[in-house]
């Protein structure tokens, strides 16, 4: 067995909740997971105090003493561990300045950086870290990592945090981390906006800031979960790029062109599509309007065309298909385990689910969690299960990831009809 399936899946796995450099996780169904949470805890109630660590050259501090014993608890053999351990030691390094190097010093700590194993190492190493705070919620990116409660104020949320945050101060200087106040922040999630600052948070006599946005992995997050923010950042990187399409599109070809628009619009507007759309369609408006500009601009169209015609002729999606299209196929892989595993607690087949036999169950129907407000309903859980229902059976039976998203395209479309 290899060893990333061995610590997946083997009697000692690695926590469910590090989605950081895994098979199948990725830094969507993070967010996708922690957004979820937020929204069902919220949809009860009260807050949700956050605290997002950063912690300083984390990967730099690595004990390997630390760390090979850690590896053991995973029931990893002798021999491999022996070779973790000549893998570690005897390193060294230096810094280059133009021709200038300095000479080389032993590295006694740290795991490398940009290689393969360095990140899977470094998540083993904080593996740990919830079992130190059960009482709260943890979970990781690697070295990204947040811890969140939800109680009925945000005095209570701060107290628990506070307490929790001495304990996690404790564990730190046992595995030789080091937490960076600058960049660690506090945030306290509200159904209602609220303009009083929340109760301070002090760890080891320093406060830790109250953040009124915080970017988690890459995704701008605010106090109500309405991601204006992110997609106003969105909306600036996206009309840059547009601005630099329009410009050099003449002496492009077709072909190239729509390289430009994948690689430099597409793929920001499909980066974690499926946390931000949660949005109001108010807030994403704009976002359809740049949409609508890219595909003009690469058939070389006027603003006053209409785009519908240009959509048709490329046979590409239009901008609800387009996140339409992101969110049942994260559900088609949370429903095939292709997604991680915290994910099926939020999508579940209505047979899975309890529910007694009827005609949604036999459709292979999804059930759709309830939430007692309009806020909770804004959810992935509600949304993107609503979309999959909406899905003809042809579509949703199709037997691999690949087969899914061909045939999806195909239904969207063949359905697609000019709006104007």
């Amino acid at each position: 067995m290899q060893l990333m399936d061995h610590l997946n899946y083997g009697e000692h796995p690695l926590n469910p909740l590090q989605f950081g450099f895994r098979k199948n996780h990725s830094t969507e169904t993070a967010l996708c997971y922690f957004v979820e949470q937020l929204k069902a805890m919220l949809d009860k109630g009260g807050v949700v105090g956050a605290i997002f660590l950063d912690l300083k050259r984390a990967f730099d501090t690595v004990n390997h003493n630390i760390l090979l014993s850690k590896l053991s608890t995973h029931n990893i053999s002798d021999e491999t561990l022996q070779w973790f351990k000549s893998y570690l030691e005897n390193r060294k390094h230096c810094t280059r300045i133009g021709s200038t190097k300095s000479s080389f010093l032993d590295s006694s700590v740290g795991v490398p950086q940009g290689s393969i194993l360095g990140p899977l190492l470094f998540s083993v190493y904080i593996n740990d870290l919830p079992t130190i705070c059960p009482e709260v919620h943890v979970q990781m990116y690697a070295d990204d990592a947040v811890i969140y409660v939800h109680a009925k104020s945000s005095q209570k949320a701060a107290a628990e945090l506070q307490r929790v945050m001495e304990q996690i101060s404790d564990w730190m200087v046992q595995s030789c981390l080091t937490l960076n106040f600058s960049k660690t922040v506090s945030m306290f999630f509200s159904i209602r906006k609220t303009s009083h600052s929340a109760p301070e948070i002090i760890v080891k006599g320093t406060r830790i800031l109250e953040a009124e946005s915080v970017k988690y992995l890459g995704v701008v997050l605010d106090r109500t979960l309405s991601f204006k923010k992110h997609i106003s950042k969105l909306i600036k990187t996206v009309k840059f790029n547009l601005a630099q399409f329009r410009y050099i599109r003449p002496q492009m070809s077709t072909d190239a062109a729509k390289l430009y628009m994948h690689a430099m619009i597409f793929s920001h507007l499909t980066y974690c599509i499926t946390t931000w759309s949660l949005s109001t369609n108010t807030a994403l408006q704009p976002l359809q309007s740049l949409y609508k500009q890219a595909l003009k601009i690469l058939d070389k169209k006027p603003v006053s065309y209409h785009y519908c015609k240009v959509v048709k002729k490329y046979k590409l999606l239009t901008f609800e298909n387009f996140i339409l299209f992101s969110n049942v196929s994260l559900v088609f892989k949370i429903l095939h385990d292709l997604a991680p595993q915290p994910l099926r607690m939020f999508v579940k087949s209505c047979d899975e689910a309890g529910r007694r036999t009827t005609r949604a169950s036999s459709r292979g129907d999804c059930s759709v969690n309830f939430r007692s407000s309009t806020f909770g309903q804004n959810c992935f859980s509600v949304k993107a299960v609503g979309m999959w229902n909406s899905l003809p059976l042809t579509v949703r039976e199709s037997s691999t990831l690949q087969q899914f998203k061909l045939d999806l395209k195909k239904w969207l479309k063949d359905g697609q009809i000019c709006d104007h």
